[in-house]
């Protein structure tokens, strides 16, 4: 049974108020966490270089330290574990060198497949996660797969987030044998951040393999207590590394992009089509990264590239009232992008869309942590939130953007940080400042929070172009309509996380006037408070592995205490046999609508509340060790924001990968969206996404992307949605050749093209075309 309101938000600010004093009591005493002892293993030194084959037959082998992995930390609670894996690590105060043999009784079962960078983490992997800090708050982690795949990324324990975008150089090789596969790896000490003044080092480490078969085993050289909800904290120590040092860490990376594109008018008043109008351009440019000392990192880029060479995947826009999230894959931003990490996302680099220049500085001496950088940037994009509708404006100035961050450590339990970041144009800006911290009461439970402060200044065009004749089309600019205004928001956050029970309490509260235009900040005015409750099963006996049976509550007003949003929902996870994941959740909600008059930004007696009752379904399996399909789904109710009234929503987004020789790849995913009022469409929205890989080795690909959406309107049934057109399509196609030595030493030349329908005819006429070649090379 759900609580009304006002007794949820008592219960709620109660049980806040007996944490605020159990925090007071802890910090004045300064009660320590208890955390289950750590082994501590001595690594050697060695100088010897080692041939990258997988056969680990060198002598030196035999010398480095021998740890087995021998433990089911996950899903099973530290069992055996059914096969054989030995680890041999040493260094040489450059690198840290690791070798696995991973015996396996079937080998014809390994799952390993030629793929892309940071691909394959779905296949045997081995690797190590290092915390070269030792101080619980990011770790590294380097995993290869048996064809030498390399999968790298950040672990971050301040947010719970995984940075798999992040991509250092370093060697690795992989083979398969007749017992199993053997790997060789080496880490550079010029990739890490670590302290270098002090003589023996003691750096935390897990040995990780990753064994999915029927189930995916997680297998390690130690026991995980789920109890406590940081891994990361429980990892044993490697001590040592004497005489290490980054060496000679400067890499600069110079570049060419050449690029012929072509457009055409498809649009015009006749029937004729516009002229081919070609341009072509020729950019050089250069990033430089300097490792300043073993703690301090600076990142530069003068005429950068940034282009994402590869098309994002294809979401669902028809009847969304929010801008969509795109990844960043841009390798200037993604180096250290953890140290910018804040319960709020303050830092959304693809803010940045053009830029002629970034500077970057990252470091961190002993508990405390700074970052920063800054870019100019040729084009000005932000979203315009509000609390029911928000858009991505642009503005043709350029801008300067920036963010900085501190962060504290006062100890292995407490951390405080303060952050601010701007956006600066000619006749525009957005400052935000704020302070937030994280608190360890046990080792299940935390909170967090966060306080900012936002100054912002809009153009006078904006509301000229929203805002005609003192008429807002966005309800939000009316709080704005002075040109400059400031807000505050702030978040506080309760989490309990242990073996079999997860507990998440969240409050947030955003002012009406508050932005963070380089953040990824789509919604304000409102308060919002959300309680998740999950209860977790395990088997390693029965036909499922997991079950998680969980519980949902959220409710949000604005700022004049006026309803947005109500709801409950229930929900059930099973994993199972072939790798399967169930999940069912069920949702009823009161939602309101979009505005009848956006000039007023009131939400009673200017929307309409519905009442909504929807399912959600997810599933996916491996029935074979090459083929992955799943299926996401939703049925039920959902609000026509278009023409205000309640109506019938059929989603199904199906997906397949399929890996039809070690080499080559297809994957292909399908999104259908139906929106029904008065037992008759609305719109009707399909989107297919295919993509076609041939991996020749590790090295060299070529990939075929193909993004097709085709959107129906049902032009008698939109009485108060103006569609010129019943039918729209679009059609992006690209070919792309790629050889990477490693992330920085790049070769690309691809061919894309886009085509839509020219107004009242079916046929698709392409109106872009492009052909691009980029080369860049690292020098170290």
């Amino acid at each position: 049974m759900i609580l009304p309101v006002n007794i949820a938000f008592s219960h709620a600010w109660l049980a806040l108020a007996k944490l605020s004093k159990l925090v007071f009591a802890m910090c004045l005493f300064n009660i320590p966490a208890v955390y289950a002892t750590a082994k501590t293993y001595d690594i050697p030194q060695l100088d010897y270089q080692i041939n990258f084959d997988g056969e680990l037959d060198e002598p030196v082998w035999q010398d480095a330290k021998k740890i087995e992995l021998n433990i089911v930390n996950y899903p099973y609670d530290n069992t055996k574990s059914p096969i054989d894996t030995t680890a041999y690590l040493y260094e040489d105060g450059e690198n840290l060198y690791i070798g696995f043999i991973a015996n396996d009784p079937n080998p014809q079962q390994i799952r390993g497949f030629y793929r892309d960078r940071d691909k394959a983490f779905a296949d045997d992997v081995v690797g190590i996660k290092l915390d070269t800090f030792n101080n619980n708050r990011l770790a590294y982690k380097f995993f290869v797969n048996p064809l030498g795949v390399q999968n790298d990324g950040i672990t971050n324990e301040m947010t719970g987030d995984d940075n798999n975008l992040w991509d250092a150089i370093w060697p690795a090789f992989g083979k398969i044998t007749d017992q199993g596969y053997q790997v060789e790896m080496a880490i550079p000490y010029r990739e890490l951040n670590f302290d270098e003044n002090i003589d023996i080092k003691r750096w935390g480490f897990e040995l990780i393999r990753i064994y999915p078969r029927d189930t995916i085993l997680r297998i390690s050289n130690m026991p995980i207590d789920k109890d406590n909800h940081c891994w990361v904290c429980q990892m044993d120590d490697l001590q040592g590394f004497t005489d290490a040092e980054l060496g000679d860490n400067l890499l600069v990376t110079p570049s060419l992009v050449y690029r012929i594109e072509e457009n055409r008018n498809v649009y015009s008043d006749n029937r004729e089509l516009g002229a081919w109008q070609d341009t072509d351009e020729i950019d050089l440019g250069a990033n430089i990264r300097w490792g300043i000392s073993s703690d301090i990192l600076f990142n530069a880029t003068i005429n950068p590239d940034f282009s994402t060479v590869e098309a994002d995947s294809g979401q669902l826009s028809v009847n969304k009232t929010s801008a969509l999230f795109y990844d960043e894959k841009r390798p200037f931003f993604l180096d250290n992008a953890e140290y910018f990490s804040t319960p709020f996302n303050l830092v959304y680099t693809r803010n940045v869309v053009d830029p002629k220049w970034g500077s970057k500085l990252t470091a961190r001496s002993n508990k405390h942590s700074f970052a920063g950088f800054l870019s100019e940037d040729n084009s000005t994009s932000f979203i315009v939130p509000g609390n029911l509708f928000s858009t991505v404006s642009v503005i043709d100035e350029q801008n300067i953007s920036g963010a900085f961050r501190y962060r504290y450590d006062i100890n292995d339990d407490l951390s405080i940080g303060a952050v601010a970041t701007m956006r600066d144009a000619d006749s525009y800006d957005n400052y935000v400042s704020g302070v937030d911290g994280k608190l360890k009461l046990t080792d299940s439970d935390t909170i967090t929070g966060q306080v900012l402060q936002s100054n912002t200044r809009y153009p006078e065009q904006l509301f000229t172009d929203y805002c005609p004749d003192d008429y807002c089309y966005l309800a939000s600019l009316n709080d704005a309509s002075e040109q400059q205004f400031s807000g505050a928001a702030y978040q506080l956050r309760y989490q309990h996380s242990s073996e079999y029970w997860r507990f998440d309490n969240r409050y947030e509260d955003i002012s009406e006037y508050f932005r963070a235009d380089l953040g990824f900040q789509t919604h304000n005015d409102y308060t919002k408070f959300s309680s998740t409750l999950n209860r977790y099963f395990y088997s390693d006996s029965s036909w499922w592995s997991t079950l998680t049976l969980g519980a949902q509550y959220n409710i949000e007003h604005n700022q004049k205490r006026q309803l947005i949003s109500k709801s409950q929902r229930l929900s059930a996870t099973v994993e199972g046999p072939w790798q399967s994941l169930f999940d069912l959740v069920v949702s009823d909600e009161q939602r309101v609508g979009l505005r009848y008059n956006t000039n007023q930004t009131d939400i009673d007696n200017n929307t309409s509340l519905f009442a909504l009752t929807y399912v959600d379904l997810y599933a996916e399996a491996q029935p074979v060790n090459n083929l992955v399909i799943g299926a996401a789904s939703r049925v039920g109710d959902s609000i026509d924001y278009n023409n205000d009234r309640l109506g019938k929503i059929y989603e199904l987004s199906p997906y397949l990968t399929w890996n039809v020789t070690s080499h080559l790849e297809a994957q292909l995913n399908l999104v259908y969206a139906q929106l029904d009022v008065d037992n008759d469409y609305v719109f009707r929205e399909n989107i297919t996404d295919f993509r076609l890989t041939y991996a020749f080795n590790i090295n060299h690909l070529l990939r075929l992307n193909m993004l097709f959406n085709n959107t129906r309107y049902n032009l008698d049934n939109n009485p108060l949605l103006d569609v010129s057109e019943q039918q729209q399509r679009y059609l992006a196609t690209e070919l792309i050749y790629s050889y990477k030595l490693n992330p920085q030493t790049v070769f690309f030349l691809g061919y894309s093209d886009n085509a839509i329908n020219r107004p009242q005819q079916r046929s698709l006429i392409r109106d872009h075309r492009n052909v691009f070649l980029k080369m860049s090379y690292a020098w170290m």
